[in-house]
């Protein structure tokens, strides 16, 4: 199968694909029961309040504060290079994603 058509049949259904990091899986399996906009009250119960913020500029996306690094949650079509991918979300570091 050619590999353009391959990364656009992918891109354009929903999957989940695994993340070796544990947080970012935990991320993932909030991210698999909710919408973008209704994830802060699940992922306050991971993270502290005053960690996770959720930002509109440029576009909409949490980033949330954890081990000395940002984490940011974001549509997939706003990634380039996401450590998980679930459904419409993309979940990566800040500055890979």
């Amino acid at each position: 199968m050619d590999m353009k058509l391959w990364k656009k049949l992918l891109n354009e259904n929903s999957f989940v694909n695994e993340s070796n990091d544990p947080t970012i899986n935990k991320i993932g399996d909030i991210a698999k029961t909710t919408d973008l906009m209704s994830m802060r009250k699940d992922l306050e119960k991971i993270f502290k309040k005053k960690d996770i913020d959720f930002v509109t500029s440029p576009v909409a996306h949490f980033r949330i504060k954890h081990g000395g690094k940002t984490l940011v949650i974001v549509n997939k079509k706003y990634a380039d290079d996401a450590e998980l991918i679930v459904g419409d979300k993309a979940i990566g570091y800040e500055g890979r994603i």
